[in-house]
């Protein structure tokens, strides 16, 4: 199978160089093309204004200037990969892509623009545990071990979100999308000591350098039935069919016709 490698978190990460080692040594043909930097959190932005720049640094293998979903755009428009891959994996991501994150996430948004082009693609994250290690050997075997079945079940329109713990115990489930709260505070630096903001020093016409002070858990804000975010807690390799294109509220869109002229 020839296999599109790609990530937000950088040509160079552990991640995604275990899973590349990995399939190529089970035979697969696998090329890269990750970006030159990290680009955590930049969700499906793209370069509409400037340009991208794309480099070889070894054969098969690009980093690219611009944003998760301007890498499979560009490179596929151009031909970069001579013909369209098999399947596009984006990952494995440094830490968890649940829940709303998936709303933010560079990893996913890759996934998801190679679906709108045609292509069958899988999102795949690990989390790490209290030592510090990510369990990127677990995911990328787990990966391998179940690619054909997990490969019959994409499409254009459906993408695979998936999620392993520190210490998975071995099992999957099928999991739901949940909301979680982001305990990140957001400080202010001054003199280069940060201090956490105060609305009532900032007024008009004066500037102020912010920055989020990250590194808490987030929460589950209500009890989501079978979620992702308690799968992972649970020792569960969590996997979500996450559709590309956006679903309408038949129920609004209802309420909305009611009221005349929509």
């Amino acid at each position: 199978m020839k296999i599109l490698l790609t990530n937000d978190d950088g040509y160079q990460s552990e991640g995604l160089n275990t899973l590349a080692d990995l399939l190529v040594s089970a035979g697969h043909e696998v090329w890269i093309c990750a970006p030159s930097v990290e680009r955590s959190a930049s969700s499906h932005s793209m370069t509409l204004r400037g340009d991208i720049t794309i480099t070889e640094y070894a054969p098969n293998r690009y980093h690219c200037s611009g944003t998760p979903a301007d890498r499979i755009l560009y490179a596929s428009r151009v031909g970069l990969f001579g013909e369209q891959p098999d399947l596009v994996i984006s990952g494995i991501n440094h830490g968890y892509n649940i829940s709303t994150d998936v709303l933010y996430s560079g990893t996913v948004a890759a996934a998801r623009e190679a679906a709108i082009n045609g292509m069958k693609a899988i999102a795949i994250s690990a989390s790490k545990d209290e030592n510090g290690t990510f369990a990127f050997t677990q995911s990328a075997h787990f990966l391998l071990d179940h690619l054909p079945t997990l490969f019959e079940l994409l499409s254009n329109t459906t993408i695979l979100s998936i999620n392993v713990p520190p210490q998975p115990n071995g099992k999957i489930k099928a999991a739901n999308l949940a909301y979680l709260d982001y305990h990140d505070a957001v400080a202010t630096k001054e003199n280069h000591v940060t201090h956490v903001v105060d609305p009532s020093s900032i007024r008009f016409g004066t500037s102020v350098v912010l920055a989020l002070k990250g590194g808490v858990t987030p929460t589950q804000r209500c009890s989501t039935q079978g979620s992702d975010y308690q799968a992972v807690q649970d020792g569960y390799i969590s996997i979500t069919a996450l559709n590309v294109l956006p679903e309408i509220n038949t129920t609004v869109q209802e309420q909305l016709a009611s009221l005349g002229g929509v």
